[in-house]
């Protein structure tokens, strides 16, 4: 090496005195000298601080495009191809719609099918229970007759006889006078009974509910009824059925949830009757990192039961909206499940998996590739924090030596000469995994090696309107 330095050096001071130059920088791949800012390299230093625990799930909450005769093929890419944690299932009004009237079709016909294919695919996988909104207990006709309009049933996450409903006016509905619907009062002991029984009747087929959702995005109840539910709940389960750990509110959005975490007591014991503190984002209203503050505050897991925004039929749409699943990891969320995880086969917003209702092929999105290789390669790991450099969003992740590196380039333009800094990590091996999705390429995108590397340290170009999975195995 000394040998070679010394070589350089004289061919330097020859070609100067004929006024050209060398360049004597070392080949890339070994440790290299340092680039200073003035190459403009663009320097992404990684964290070495952990950060929050991540946990991330499935929404099979709606049934609409789920399809029994393709159930193992469903599920498969649900819970074992994607290494989901937990699969979010309902419970459905229809199962009591009206009180003492049970109707066991409201789980067989769909719910237990699908519950027990991800069971079949994934042994280890948790259920968490959500209430299902009341107008999908009735028919089109059914609404009509009960509510006045297929569009005015009331939003609710329970029955009518537990959240009773009290006709004020009328109103009018695509030209139509209809009864105006609104609130009541709740009956918490009946909503009690209610959850009780699901849990019962799940204990019986065989299912453990590992959380249950206190409500769903309406809430109708408060921190105080949380704690009478927590208590009373549990002393109504049969011998040996497993007591959930309590999430909510799943707010509509931050503002609410904020609000109310807000009116929790802290005195009296109302904190410790949930065990995780919950939104949803289907409006963006209010901060989503100052909902992270309020649940870390009392020293709650902050989770997203349903996320919203990660939207897209196009590929292009499903690459750039990844931006709000970026944005929940940077904020600090811990848990998350999709939202609509099974849609059909033109494609839906949300949905992830896209299938035939006829012939039953398959379509994975964009979007699921995407997922499959955070979940696949974060699931029970740690964010740590990285550098986001102007037009574009960065997340990063740790699990055991797996270090996981996000970019998702906004900009038109190329982001040139991108300098990913792993402070104190050192990169094991001369080479390191990478897959880059944009409009051009596959939905599964191209997954290619990276050797412009030291041991600290990579470069690459981040291509315009693209996003990248760096998947460094460190010391």
């Amino acid at each position: 090496m000394k040998k070679n330095i010394l070589v350089l050096v004289f061919l330097a001071m020859v070609l100067s005195c004929k006024g050209e130059s060398i360049d004597t920088s070392l080949p890339s791949g070994g440790e290299g000298p340092e680039i200073p800012d003035s190459e403009e390299v663009i320097p992404v230093n990684v964290s070495e601080t952990e950060k929050q625990d991540i946990y991330l799930g499935i929404d099979a909450e709606r049934l609409w495009y789920w399809k029994n005769y393709i159930k193992d093929e469903l599920a498969d890419l649900g819970v074992k191809e994607l290494q989901s944690k937990f699969v979010r299932v309902a419970i459905n009004c229809k199962y009591e719609r009206e009180k003492g009237g049970k109707d066991e079709t409201a789980y067989t016909e769909d719910i237990l099918v699908m519950m027990e294919a991800m069971k079949k695919a994934n042994p280890n996988i948790e259920f968490f229970a959500s209430p299902r909104p009341l107008g999908e207990a009735y028919t089109k006709e059914e609404k009509e007759k009960i509510w006045g309009h297929e569009k005015n049933v009331p939003w609710s996450p329970v029955p009518a006889w537990i959240m009773k409903f009290k006709q004020n006016g009328t109103k009018k509905i695509d030209g139509v006078e209809v009864p105006k619907w609104v609130d009541g009062e709740l009956d918490l002991d009946a909503l009690i009974q209610y959850y009780a029984d699901y849990l019962n009747y799940m204990g019986s087929k065989g299912f453990k509910i590992t959380y249950l959702d206190v409500t769903n995005e309406k809430a109708i109840v408060n921190p105080a009824q949380v704690k009478i539910m927590n208590e009373q709940i549990r002393s109504k389960l049969d011998p040996g059925v497993n007591m959930p750990k309590l999430i909510g509110p799943s707010s509509w959005n931050y503002k609410r949830g904020i609000a109310w975490i807000n009116s929790i007591n802290t005195g009296n014991g109302e904190v410790n009757a949930i065990d995780i503190l919950s939104t949803h984002n289907t409006n963006e209203e209010g901060s989503r990192e100052n909902f992270v503050k309020k649940a870390q505050e009392l020293g709650k897991a902050p989770w997203n039961t349903e996320v919203h925004g990660w939207i897209g039929i196009e590929t292009k749409d499903e690459i750039m909206n990844s931006e709000s699943l970026w944005n929940h990891f940077r904020a600090g969320f811990v848990g998350m499940s999709t939202w609509l995880f099974y849609g059909p086969f033109a494609g839906k917003n949300h949905s992830m998996i896209w299938a035939h209702w006829q012939d039953g092929r398959i379509i994975k999105s964009t979007k699921y590739e995407i997922f499959k290789k955070v979940v696949n390669n974060v699931n029970g790991g740690k964010y740590v924090d990285i550098d986001m450099p102007n037009s574009a969003v960065t997340a990063a992740f740790i699990k055991g030596n797996i270090l996981s590196v996000w970019i998702l380039n906004k900009s038109q333009d190329d982001l040139k000469n991108v300098e990913f800094r792993l402070g104190g990590r050192k990169i094991k091996g001369s080479s390191i995994e990478y897959t880059v999705w944009n409009e051009n390429l596959p939905k599964y995108g191209s997954s290619k090696e990276l050797t412009n590397m030291t041991q600290k340290s990579f470069k690459q170009t981040i291509g315009a309107e693209s996003l990248y999975f760096f998947k460094v195995e460190v010391e």
